[in-house]
């Protein structure tokens, strides 16, 4: 890697660090991991190409949530080691849990089929909570946009998903 390539990365990351380190803050149960997350998206930046990234702000903010979901991934599979084998055993419920992977798994996999602006209007709105205006203006694009995108997703996600109880 070039030291422009660096250097620009770094740029791109000082201008959106204060957003990434907020988006990474809602989704963490501990604030002790912001920094390792940040310094995790940094690195990830530095293996982009430039040319490709067209919105490096959006790219970002959602490299940064990637990399969070990641972590909460790792951290649901990790177990406690500290509590005796007995609880452990009692407490896990295999069939709950292969029940909820597969369902996480559909809804992932829904997601990815939505066009990328319908995506990633529902992700914001939904998953970051974000008003129509806030997404409108994190997409660069109108409030009316937005409300299309979001209903769009959710149509194709309701024809996607299975219904609850049939």
């Amino acid at each position: 890697m070039t030291e422009t390539n660096v250097e620009a990365s770094l740029d791109w990351y000082l201008t959106s660090e204060h957003r990434v380190r907020l988006a990474l803050a809602r989704r963490l149960n501990n604030p002790a991991d912001i920094d390792d997350l940040a310094q995790e998206v940094f690195l990830r930046l530095l293996r982009v190409p430039r040319p490709l990234v067209q919105n490096p702000e959006a790219y970002l903010y959602r490299m940064a949530l990637n990399v969070a979901e990641d972590w909460r991934a790792r951290a649901v599979n990790a177990r406690d080691h500290s509590a005796p084998v007995e609880q452990l055993a009692a407490s896990e419920e295999p069939e709950g849990e292969v029940a909820q992977r597969e369902q996480d798994s559909t809804i992932q996999r829904a997601l990815d089929s939505l066009p990328f602006t319908a995506r990633t209007a529902v992700l914001l709105r939904v998953v970051d909570g974000l008003s129509y205006h806030e997404v409108a203006a994190h997409m660069g694009v109108s409030h009316r946009a937005v409300q299309r995108y979001v209903t769009k997703g959710y149509e194709a996600l309701r024809d996607i998903l299975p219904h609850p109880g049939g």
